[in-house]
């Protein structure tokens, strides 16, 4: 008997092997495909990765119009462009199937991992996806697959695989068909092709972002003013403000100055309150991309790709989760002796094990998938992680230790001072037991502000009263992890996607800024014009209703094929609605499309056939190094992601990738086999860059 397990990543498959065999897994290929064989108790098993999605969705048949729902499951390489290493894969599992009995997916355990599980035994195996059994894990530690190698579940969760199944046919009937629309608006106002996109979460994300910016825009400031009172207390100064915070009437204003000068100042009374802060709740995905921002203003993609990397390397558990409790089948105190393996960590580790019971805090949210985020207790090597990488697992094992601690003590005190019958408030608040911010007082701001010790009754000396004028301010753009957040509060996309889909929306164009977030013209235009002619296409109730229908896919109250059915069946309508609107629509983009130095949009995109439309001519940025015809700027026809490419397309098929920010501007340099040297001009940065993504000296000439 041979079992075959199927990852979903080399070093996964590898982690896997490792914690399976009894003794050292033997390390075999095929082609460039690593893959390991070895025995469990008298059994011959086989792991192999897939690497991420080997298949995806495409057009059975080559159109560029619009609608198209005749869609079929192909290998990743043919439906996207530069994906040819997925080949390699796909041909080492089909063989390994061959000489297989039985199969186990052992991808992550979600949507995506039973798609890419599911796809992989049907179409590169040619196994019905029923035969197989699943190792469900949380974190990729010996003791955790063991104990999933031991309790197989009996097939796949075939709940999961329908529901990411119809999400990728919702997504591509949306987003294909819709950008498809956008652009032949563009097309028809101005006989130029430009790329523009949008999509089922995409739009209605890009709709709320421009809510913000209307509100900034209509915002009318208020003007107000506050009174203060500036004393002196032994010798050190303080500041007290006037019981109402804001006076709207100016006269009013002066008149409780003038009052309050004329004294005498007393202490009226002293307030003095105790409470307890509980220690946060466990991390699920978004409140770890809230915290990363706020400590590090990492991305939120940034944050999952970092949590991702720490959870491949087995220190902490499955990051794409929503939720905020730890089961109390985990072992705590095995992790906790094995975070007292590193000095930072090892006095609260300690402090915790000498305890009787160990009761972590709980959250409300859950997730039948996976637990909270905790680290697994097992400790990275010497220089094993980046410094990013580092950042994140601290936040990640702070956090689970404060779990465990007793509560902070704070004391606020608040004094009210009496002057001529008007009252001011002077606020002090302390630290008075640290419990959990010993150790996740570093991510945590608490004010400490230490006052003198005051008596009701007590005259107060008083060093000045003054009035100041201020205006309410607008409300504040959105940060990226707000974005997270206002997207998780509307029921919009997934744990797993909604970072991509921001990501998405600074590619295209239509968002700018690193830290508060602005809509850019085209944006604001793209989502104006879709809100007078076709407002479902950024309606957030009618995309939440399908994430609700795809959940009940999931727990097996809905049948994909009615979903999808569904979902087509008010795609046709919208659709309809679009074509007779599409003029208007393009006239009304076309006022915002601006001509971009980056490419995400412009007037000289690539038509698929390796030529361009309209009247600017592609930049050539130099001589292809097998044919010598030049090397241009292009841009993928599905996606409108920029690339290099050789001009004598298809005869000669070089390629090479581009960063999708910044100006390129050529040199005359070339590098790597004569790959190109170009310059990227971002932001008042500047650096030289090989196209050859593997040149070692990738980026040169920072400034």
């Amino acid at each position: 008997m041979v079992t075959l397990i199927i990852a979903e990543k080399p070093n996964v498959a590898r982690k896997i092997a490792y914690a399976l065999a009894e003794g050292k897994p033997v390390r075999k290929t095929i082609g460039k495909v690593s893959y390991y064989e070895f025995t469990r108790d008298g059994k011959r098993l086989v792991v192999a990765p897939a690497v991420g999605h080997l298949f995806s969705l495409a057009p059975k048949s080559r159109t560029y119009g619009y609608p198209v729902f005749d869609v079929e499951w192909v290998p990743v390489y043919v439906a996207e462009r530069g994906k040819g290493y997925a080949r390699d894969y796909i041909k080492a599992l089909a063989h390994l199937a061959k000489g297989a009995d039985e199969f186990v997916v052992a991808c992550d355990y979600d949507t995506e991992g039973e798609v890419i599980g599911y796809t992989a035994l049907k179409y590169a195996c040619g196994v019905d996806p029923a035969r197989a059994k699943r190792m469900r894990f949380s974190a990729l530690t010996k003791k955790d697959l063991l104990r999933a190698w031991y309790n197989l579940e009996p097939t796949i969760n075939f709940g999961m695989a329908d529901a990411g199944i119809a999400r990728h046919v919702l997504d591509w009937y949306w987003g294909v068909n819709l950008s498809r629309a956008l652009t032949s608006s563009i097309k028809r106002a101005s006989g130029k092709w430009m790329v523009l996109s949008t999509g089922r979460v995409q739009g209605p994300t890009l709709k709320f972002l421009v809510d913000r910016e209307r509100e900034i825009a209509n915002f009318r400031p208020t003007p107000y003013w506050v009174v203060k009172m500036l004393l002196e207390k032994n010798g050190e100064n303080y500041t007290a403000t006037y019981e109402r915070e804001r006076i709207l009437d100016e006269a009013e204003a002066k008149r409780i100055v003038e009052e309050s000068k004329k004294g005498p100042a007393f202490v009226e009374r002293v307030e003095v309150r105790r409470g307890k802060r509980h220690p946060p709740v466990p991390f699920d995905l978004g409140t770890l991309q809230r915290e990363a921002y706020s400590a590090f203003k990492y991305s939120p993609k940034k944050t999952l790709d970092l949590a991702q990397k720490l959870y491949e390397k087995g220190l902490s558990s499955y990051p794409r989760t929503s939720s905020q409790k730890l089961p109390s089948s985990l072992n705590f105190r095995s992790i906790l002796k094995g975070l007292a393996g590193l000095t930072e960590y090892r006095p609260f580790a300690h402090e915790l094990l000498g305890r009787e019971v160990l009761k972590p805090v709980q959250g409300k949210k859950d997730d039948p998938a996976h637990p909270a985020i905790y680290p697994t207790g097992e400790l990275p090597k010497e220089g094993e992680l980046t410094k990013d990488e580092r950042n994140l697992y601290d936040l990640i094992v702070r956090r689970f230790l404060a779990l465990f601690m007793e509560p902070a003590i704070r004391e606020n005190v608040r004094v009210v001072i009496n002057s001529n019958s008007h009252r001011f408030i002077l606020s002090g608040a302390r630290t008075v037991s640290e419990g959990w911010l010993k150790v996740y007082g570093k991510y945590v701001r608490f004010d400490e502000v230490i006052l003198p010790a005051f008596k009701e009754g007590e005259p107060v000396k008083v060093l000045g009263i003054r009035r100041e004028k201020k205006k309410t301010k607008p409300p504040s753009r959105y940060s990226p992890a707000a974005v997270i957040k206002r997207m998780e509060d509307l029921g919009i996309g997934t744990k797993a996607t909604r970072a991509q889909i921001l990501e998405t929306l600074y590619s295209r164009g239509y968002i700018e800024g690193k830290r508060k977030i602005k809509v850019t013209p085209l944006g604001m235009r793209v989502v104006e014009a879709l809100e007078k002619n076709v407002p479902d296409i950024v309606s957030v109730e009618l995309t939440r209703a399908f994430e609700e229908k795809m959940e009940d896919v999931t727990v097996g109250k809905e049948r994909k094929e009615k979903v999808i059915e569904e979902s087509r069946n008010r795609l046709i309508k919208i659709l309809s609605v679009f074509r007779e609107r599409e003029l208007e629509i393009g006239r009304m983009l076309m006022e915002a499309a601006p001509t971009r130095k980056d490419g995400a949009v412009g007037d000289s995109e690539n038509d698929g056939k390796g030529k361009t439309s309209g009247k600017k001519k592609p930049l050539v940025v130099g001589r292809c190094p097998r044919c010598g015809g030049d090397l241009v700027v292009r841009y993928n026809r599905k996606t409108g992601k920029r690339f290099v490419g050789c001009s004598n397309w298809p005869k000669c098929n070089v390629t090479y990738p581009l960063l999708q920010r910044g100006e390129i501007i050529p040199t005359d340099k070339t590098c790597c086999g004569g790959a190109p040297v170009v310059r990227i001009r971002e932001k008042g940065r500047e650096y030289e860059v090989c196209l050859d993504m593997n040149c070692r000296d990738w980026k040169k000439d920072k400034k």
